[in-house]
């Protein structure tokens, strides 16, 4: 049968080697000419046998277009053209699944080629030593020396074969290179894997080879695996460039469409997030698993989000995926996770902080919601980056050392800048929401110096002064007439409390007034120091009556007002504490219609209407 055939054969190669050998022209025969014979051969055989699996694959096999005609001058090449379009159209209408198993039958096929070819390597050279060993001419002399640089021919047939066989089955994936653009990577990493496992079987046939013909002297071969790596490299970062080219499509879609609206998280966020950062996940039920929550939660800090954060973290965990997936280039993924974040980044610095959403009419104006949103926002990336970048650390230090493993984790270590960017961005949006609360007293204040109080009539404000009637207890602080700018400063400050403490956290609130307020006093400091005018009436040389009264009146209606917001009270009462300082320090005492009267100040105090304070040096304008 099939064993008696092939020793027969063996056998015949066993004579051939030998008679070649005593003519001397067994390594003339190894060089180019039986090069040349093996290849013309191989070619034939590969678009052979990719025609019939392809024939296998589809049932009815596409035509190239165009007619083949009779062989005449030059058929022969065209009947080779034709058949390679027959054959690049049929792999280009396989689905993927049929040219992944195309492709693994054509690689298991290259991977027993060069097995043949190692056992007939080792069988020329067995067969020729055997023959050399047994002739009289070399009886006394070394066994190997008919052999001797044989070793390196035969092995040099095997780079070159081998290295033009798979350069020719690389053809056969390049064809495919426009259908594997769009392919998700999990589908692609099929393919990677059964050609990993193919190509490093055809290099350990190399070095079998290599160590069983054992030459004299040290041979470097080539790594014939190249070219199809190189295909595939170039393909796979191909998939990876498309892959980042639709997430930052879904971004920039996500935040044009964005209101700066807070949305609940559904659950699968949070898992999201746990997986991406390599956190223990909590196991849910399935009723559970489908709610949702108002914050999400990142290393204890609660933070609102917006439908485009939501869709950046689900991103993230993508490419995370993605940059553990491909071994062959984590480097070129986490670039690009790179790039998609500060593409964030700036896309949402452009939109809300310089208003272009309001140019692409995806918002009629900027509101202090939509900053506080957007804030919470920079502030919840700031706050994973770190997590994210010990993570992808941790995991890509398991992997084996590698130019490309090291370069990933030089990117890896720019998470921290980019982190500060987000702060950074993040600063500048509390800093804007600040100058909206300045801008309003800026705005009320020009009223509440340009134009005078109205005018009070009668001694109703007697008993505030003197504080004994219980008028002067109840504060009959209503019957005073605060000056109208104060009345709408006071609802302007109100209205940002409640709205930035349904965005921000409290300390954030804290902060941001506190900021303002340190401004607001200063500017407050700044106008008393400019011409004031007290025509009369409605300001009068009495206590309670003067310009420097009316104004510490309105003080304490601020505070009237303001003093139920308690989650901004310390800086509250250290803006009317300044305020009242400057006062006192500003106002003229050589003129009785602006003159401060202490008692008036004294009085307010004692009613509980005014902050105490000792008093300081008069500061100079």
């Amino acid at each position: 049968g099939d064993s008696a055939t092939a020793l027969h054969g063996v056998e015949r190669l066993k004579r051939l080697c030998w008679c070649l050998a005593r003519r001397e022209l067994l390594q003339p025969t190894l060089g180019a000419s039986l090069r040349d014979v093996l290849l013309a051969h191989l070619k034939k055989a590969l678009r052979s046998r990719a025609r019939a699996l392809l024939d296998q694959l589809i049932s009815e096999p596409p035509v190239a277009p165009g007619d083949v005609g009779e062989a005449g001058e030059g058929g022969e090449s065209a009947a080779q053209e034709h058949a390679q379009s027959a054959i690049t159209v049929a792999l280009r209408a396989l689905s993927f699944e049929g040219f992944l198993r195309f492709w693994r039958q054509i690689l298991k096929d290259a991977a027993e080629m060069a097995g043949r070819f190692s056992e007939f390597a080792v069988l020329v050279q067995e067969a020729l030593t055997n023959e050399a060993s047994t002739s009289e001419e070399v009886a006394e002399s070394d066994p190997g020396t008919a052999s001797q640089g044989v070793e390196h021919e035969l092995l040099r047939l095997f780079d070159v074969l081998m290295n033009s066989y798979l350069q020719k089955v690389g053809v056969l994936l390049q064809e495919r290179h426009d259908e594997h653009k769009s392919l998700p990577m999990d589908e692609w990493q099929k393919l990677l894997t059964c050609s990993g496992e193919s190509l490093n079987e055809i290099r350990d046939s190399q070095e079998v080879c290599r160590q069983r013909l054992n030459p004299k002297t040290p041979y470097s071969g080539v790594d014939v695996r190249g070219g199809i790596r190189s295909i595939l490299y170039t393909q796979t970062k191909q998939i990876v460039d498309e892959f980042d080219k639709r997430c930052l499509e879904k971004i920039e879609c996500a935040l044009d469409q964005e209101r700066w609206d807070r949305v609940d998280v559904p659950s699968h966020y949070r898992a999201i997030l746990d997986q991406m950062l390599g956190k223990e996940q909590q196991i849910v039920s399935d009723d559970a698993g489908q709610g949702v929550e108002r914050f999400l939660h990142v290393d204890g800090v609660h933070f609102l989000v917006v439908p485009a954060v939501l869709t950046l973290i689900q991103l993230l965990g993508d490419y995370v995926r993605l940059a553990l997936q491909l071994e062959s280039m984590p480097e070129v993924v986490v670039q690009r996770m790179c790039s998609l974040l500060k593409a964030f980044n700036g896309r949402t610095h452009q939109l809300v902080l310089l208003g272009q959403a309001v140019h692409k009419q995806s918002l009629k104006k900027i509101t202090a919601a939509n900053l506080a949103l957007c804030s919470q926002c920079c502030g919840l990336v700031a706050q994973i980056l770190p997590s994210l970048q010990s993570r992808l650390h941790e995991l890509l230090s398991a992997t084996a050392n590698s130019p490309a493993r090291n370069a990933a984790v030089n990117f890896v270590a720019g998470l921290p800048r980019i982190a500060t960017e987000y702060a950074d961005h993040r600063t500048a949006l509390f800093d804007k929401l600040i100058d909206l609360l300045v801008d309003r007293y800026n705005f009320h204040s020009k009223k509440w110096f340009s134009a005078p109080h109205h005018e009070v009539s009668g001694d109703v404000d007697a008993a505030v002064w003197s504080g004994e009637s219980a008028a002067a207890e109840g504060g009959g602080l209503a019957s005073l007439s605060p000056h109208d700018a104060l009345d709408g400063f006071a609802k302007d400050l109100a209205q940002m409390y409640r709205v930035l403490l349904r965005n921000l956290t409290g300390e954030s609130v804290r902060m941001i007034f506190a900021k303002a307020f340190e401004t607001i006093a200063s500017r407050f400091e700044q106008r008393l120091c400019q011409e004031l005018h007290a025509p009369s009436p409605p300001y009068e040389d009495r206590l309670g009556r003067t310009l420097g009264d009316r104004i510490a009146l309105d003080i304490a209606f601020l505070q009237e007002r303001l003093e139920k917001l308690s989650g901004i009270t310390t800086p509250l009462q250290r803006l009317l504490v300044d305020m009242v300082g400057h006062l006192q320090a500003k106002m003229p005492d050589d003129d009785p219609l602006k003159e401060l009267h202490l008692p008036a100040v004294e009085a307010l105090q004692r009613l509980g209407r005014l902050p105490t304070r000792a008093p300081g040096k008069r500061p100079q304008c």
